[in-house]
């Protein structure tokens, strides 16, 4: 087995195969780095992986087993097993890499009773386990399960939830462009940083809550508004976009604070199109070719895209705008609309929200504090949870008769 392993790690494979009782799905494998490796995003719709990133520490969730990396570090532990790696989990591109090797010979191992590897050619398959409850689409509509057919568990002590989710948290602006410039945040922090580290935190709530999240930028680097969204398809439920607010400067520009949160539709309002002016304003640090189609097939495609989830958009915003606002020190600007190039090709109900003023100092101390920061991530959690939950009670979720 061994030498089959090795054989097959070390031929230029181009995909590996995931096999699962929802579907196959053939995921692309990069020698980049030297060695065979796939990226931890592709992994998570098919086997309903969940990633969390702390530092140089990755932690990733897999049919009931934990397994922890090192960034730049050839192996991995998974409770008392320690396994060794053919190359080392590396970041690049704000995109983390997992050696093909924990695929081939860590999985199995640590979960042997329901993963198998065969290496040539390299597929991964996942064992059926008996008795699956399958939940299916409502009749009413409603965005659809991230993964597919989803399978009813047991409901998570933390949440109630029973179904596998997967979040997108689109932490604002970064890289070139800074956002808003922080009146009043100390030690020259600047927007990019907040939403960077709410979003991250963020992350580490659901993750703890059981729910899959991703981030379009783990570090300082600049996404397309265009490819941000572009994140939240097939393998995602929701689309998060965090950013800071801030006043044009006038006599009054302090005066304004506290959160609101924003769904995609058109701006009713002065102040909406004003905030949507600010955001969207990112695309003059942007150096790639437009992405959006334009013309009369541009307003047709942006009008679908504005009523497909809207309802359920409005919704998560208004659950979400109501947990933020009982931890937060300033106003309840409450629910908004307006057209955010961020959310328009996101293809799921998705949400901006605008964690407070930079230009107030209640609030920019609140949101560059520890603080503050860990409660806007566990009041956006608490949001996101409640929208699931109510997401879940209007999916059927039947158990066949007899099993499978």
């Amino acid at each position: 087995m061994i030498g089959l392993l090795l054989l097959a790690l070390a031929s230029p494979a181009q995909a590996v195969v995931i096999a699962t009782p929802r579907g196959q799905t053939t995921i692309p494998v990069t020698t980049e780095r030297g060695q065979a490796a796939v990226a931890a995003s592709r992994l998570v719709a098919p086997l309903e992986l969940t990633v969390a990133l702390d530092g140089p520490r990755v932690t990733v969730g897999l049919g009931g087993a934990v397994f922890v990396f090192q960034l730049g570090a050839p192996f991995v532990r998974a409770g008392a097993v320690v396994c060794a790696l053919v190359g080392e989990p590396y970041l690049t591109r704000d995109t983390l890499f997992l050696p093909l090797s924990w695929l081939a010979d860590c999985v199995p191992r640590a979960l042997g009773a329901r993963y198998r590897w065969d290496p040539v050619p390299p597929r991964l398959e996942e064992l059926p386990v008996a008795g699956p409850v399958a939940a299916a689409r409502p009749a009413g509509g409603g965005a659809p399960p991230a993964a597919g057919t989803v399978h009813a568990a047991a409901p998570n002590p933390l949440t109630g939830l029973r179904l596998r989710h997967v979040v997108v948290i689109d932490p604002g602006h970064g890289g070139v462009d800074p956002g808003n410039p922080g009146r009043y945040f100390p030690d020259g922090l600047v927007e990019k940083d907040i939403t960077l580290a709410i979003a991250r935190l963020l992350r580490a709530e659901l993750v703890r809550r059981g729910i899959g999240a991703l981030l379009t930028r783990a570090t300082d680097t600049l996404i397309d508004l265009a490819d941000r969204g572009a994140f939240c398809k097939a393998q995602c439920d929701l689309f998060i976009s965090i950013h800071v607010n801030s006043m044009p400067a006038g006599r009054r520009a302090d005066r304004a604070s506290g959160a609101e949160t924003y769904f995609l539709s058109d701006a009713k309002t002065e102040d909406q199109e004003r905030v949507a002016n600010m955001e969207n304003e990112v695309i003059r640090f942007e150096t790639g070719p437009p992405t959006s189609a334009t013309g009369p097939l541009g307003y047709i495609l942006r009008d679908l895209q504005l009523n497909e989830y809207l309802r359920e958009s409005a919704q998560l915003a208004a659950l979400v705008q109501d947990s933020v606002t009982k931890v937060h020190p300033g106003g309840d600007h409450g629910v908004q609309q307006a057209a955010f190039m961020v959310l328009t090709t996101a293809r799921r109900p998705a949400i901006l929200v605008e964690t407070g003023f930079a230009t107030n100092r209640t609030d920019g101390a609140f949101l560059a504090s520890s603080l503050g920061q860990h409660k806007l991530a566990s009041a956006i959690a608490e949001g996101i949870v409640a929208y699931l939950l109510e997401f879940e009670r209007k999916l059927a979720v039947v158990a066949p008769a007899g099993g499978r």
